[in-house]
């Protein structure tokens, strides 16, 4: 949090830190989901009622997670580390514009309870759900694939510094890249294939799956602490001339 020692509010690094694992624990409260009798993924699911204090508070924390998100980008970019380090700049970059696509797509009327559910919001307009707009889903493929790219580009930079966890990163950046695609490619089919008949509501397997990679790779934004600092020494960094 941010501290004062001259009756000024000053920003820390460590502040970014605890945005980001915050952030995560707040994209992983779907799983609350669980102590509800309904079951996952059928019509009468709480999280798939908008309209349920569940999801109405689910929509109320995806939104403080998204302000998180910004918050541990800018902190990133401000008071991470420092130098020649171009792929951790796309990375905070990435993750701006993922909470940022999010926090607007958490402020759009619709029936989907996760804003960034990109298969929700396509066949929520397809099937022309009451509040429902067009720009929901470019906004929600937006934050995946920034959400994607972010890790990645943090990935690289942490493999490039020879950060000991890189391969977790690497693990993480995968299974969000296979959970994204699924999630993509079951948007397009519900596009061209007009919907189901069926509002577009429901949280499936492939979104759940989706967001638990998000918090994976919030989490390790957060805990990881090489980005947040300056490294000794790149991997293939070109060396000095004397």
């Amino acid at each position: 949090m941010p501290y004062s020692n001259s009756g000024s509010l000053h920003w820390d690094h460590r502040d970014g830190r605890v945005a980001a694992v915050f952030a995560a624990v707040v994209y992983s409260m779907w799983t609350l989901e669980v102590l509800f009798p309904t079951g996952l993924g059928t019509s009468s699911d709480a999280l798939a009622d908008p309209d349920s204090a569940f999801g109405r508070m689910l929509t109320s924390a995806h939104r403080t997670a998204a302000i998180l998100v910004m918050l541990a980008a800018g902190l990133g970019l401000t008071l991470g580390a420092k130098g020649p380090r171009p792929w951790l700049t796309v990375s905070w970059w990435s993750m701006a514009v993922f909470g940022a696509a999010a926090l607007a797509t958490s402020l759009l009327p619709g029936r989907c309870v996760v804003s960034t559910d990109v298969a929700c919001a396509v066949e929520s307009l397809v099937e022309g759900v009451g509040g429902t707009t067009i720009g929901q889903p470019p906004l929600a493929v937006l934050a995946t694939v920034a959400a994607l790219l972010a890790s990645a580009t943090l990935t690289w930079d942490r493999w490039r510094a020879e950060e000991r966890a890189w391969p977790v990163l690497a693990l993480i950046t995968t299974a969000q890249a296979v959970t994204a695609v699924i999630v993509l490619v079951l948007a397009a089919r519900l596009y061209l294939g007009s919907g189901d008949g069926s509002p577009g509501v429901a949280l499936g397997l492939a979104q759940r799956s989706h967001l638990v990679t998000v918090a994976l790779w919030l989490f390790a934004v957060g805990l990881v602490p090489g980005h947040w600092k300056r490294s000794r020494h790149l991997r293939r960094a070109p060396e000095r001339l004397n």
